[in-house]
């Protein structure tokens, strides 16, 4: 026990002492040869990926079994997969909706829980052990959407799902008439550049959106920390009445975190679900006044 929180404690102060840069962005936890075959980031992917493939068989393992009212736990998630359907994707895909749910729902939770997984102190609770401890190995940690490869990447993922869609939809020649967004002729040279930036536009603003918001709340946090080891070098009173301060807006900060995280999962799906609709739904106005 002793050894465990002594290991605890020099890590935080380690926290507190360097660049703050340096606890945000990904590190390598296995790189032979100098290639990242594992890294933070690839560890808190698989355990959003682990969690997500244990907690969902679960709850639908009961519904198989007869049981449809859910309690506890699987009432949440229950409340959650409603809301993401009603409020987010059946306004903007319609009919459309059932078919892209499982993509929706599979993006939304493995954002959020990786969202989620970078709020926990998994670094200072990892520090203590031997070979990080010793400075042969990196503290377990860190926030895979604040890495623009990994935002990068669902953004991909969902600019896929949104071309294949719209031509699934409407056939590749028809899918290429919105490119001229109903101009003349004449205007097709100016319209048609316009419209295939827009088209990535949609993509990289999503990656951006996420890594930036995750990001630069976790760097906050860093240069809160910061402040503990610089207050003590004018005496104690000083360092410690301004650590009692930054404690409070860690805490404070945090708070704003959790709720960046959700909000940021629900911009992120919320925008997917209404860039496909863009290419799917045609009738949509007129079905909603129906």
């Amino acid at each position: 026990g002793t050894v465990l929180m002594s290991g605890m404690l020099s890590n935080i102060l380690f926290l507190a002492q360097t660049n703050p840069l340096e606890h945000v962005l990904d590190k390598p936890l296995l790189s032979p040869g100098g290639y990242w075959l594992i890294s933070n980031n690839t560890i808190a992917l698989l355990l959003s990926a682990i969690a997500m493939l244990i907690i969902f068989p679960l709850i639908t393992r009961a519904y198989r079994d007869g049981k449809h009212v859910p309690p506890g736990t699987r009432n949440f998630f229950e409340a959650v997969l409603l809301y993401v359907r009603d409020e987010i994707a059946r306004p903007v895909l319609g009919k459309e909706t059932d078919p892209f749910l499982p993509f929706l729902w599979t993006l939304f939770f493995f954002i959020l829980f990786n969202n989620l997984i970078g709020l926990l102190p998994l670094d200072v609770l990892t520090g203590w052990m031997p070979g990080i401890s010793h400075g042969r190995l990196h503290p377990v940690g860190g926030t895979a959407t604040a890495n623009i490869w990994v935002t990068g990447a669902l953004a991909t993922i969902s600019f896929v799902v949104m071309q294949i869609s719209g031509i699934r939809a409407n056939g590749l020649v028809t899918s290429l008439k919105p490119f001229t967004g109903g101009a003349p002729t004449y205007m097709a040279p100016l319209m048609v550049p316009l419209e295939i930036l827009g088209m990535f536009v949609k993509p990289f603003a999503l990656a951006i959106r996420l890594f930036a918001n995750m990001i630069a709340g976790h760097t906050v946090l860093a240069v809160l920390l910061m402040f503990t080891t610089m207050a003590f070098a004018g005496g104690a009173a000083i360092g410690w009445g301004i650590s009692i301060a930054v404690v409070i807006g860690s805490v404070l900060m945090m708070c704003l975190e959790l709720f960046v995280a959700v909000l940021q999962t629900y911009i992120f799906v919320f925008l997917t679900a209404l860039f496909i609709g863009q290419l799917v739904v045609h009738d949509h106005a007129h079905e909603r006044q129906g």
